[in-house]
């Protein structure tokens, strides 16, 4: 298992979406994710990732005591960390001709609340 070290380039998108288009969102994720397993790798066969994850979860009204209800929203989480910075533009050339980007890229103009564009990894354990 590859780990993340500090100075590797990442890709974080948080996006925060109305409870009723959460499905709807979740398939364009799901729809990237795959796009990924198809252009990317853990080794060298495809443009080289040590990590990716999408996650999501209700928003909280109060994240310290979840009783106290949600927002109406959803929170989902996108996160890639590259071997090498120049994966970051192998990355953006591939998603050039994905026939889907248009939609994910919608999706993330429309309800994108965190994007982290080429971040730096500063900390790590």
């Amino acid at each position: 298992i590859m780990t993340i070290k500090t100075g590797q380039k990442t890709f974080n998108f948080g996006i925060k979406v109305p409870d009723e288009k959460a499905e709807e969102v979740e398939a364009v994720i799901r729809n990237h994710a795959q796009w990924m397993r198809d252009t990317h790798s853990l080794d060298d066969s495809k443009i080289r990732l040590v990590h990716y994850y999408a996650s999501k979860s209700p928003d909280f009204k109060n994240p310290m005591n979840p009783e106290e209800g949600t927002t109406g929203h959803t929170v989902f989480s996108i996160n890639e960390v590259y071997v090498v910075p120049e994966g970051i533009g192998e990355h953006l050339a591939a998603a050039q001709q994905w026939p889907d980007f248009p939609t994910f890229f919608s999706m993330l103009t429309t309800y994108g609340d965190v994007l982290v564009l080429g971040g730096d990894v500063i900390e790590t354990l």
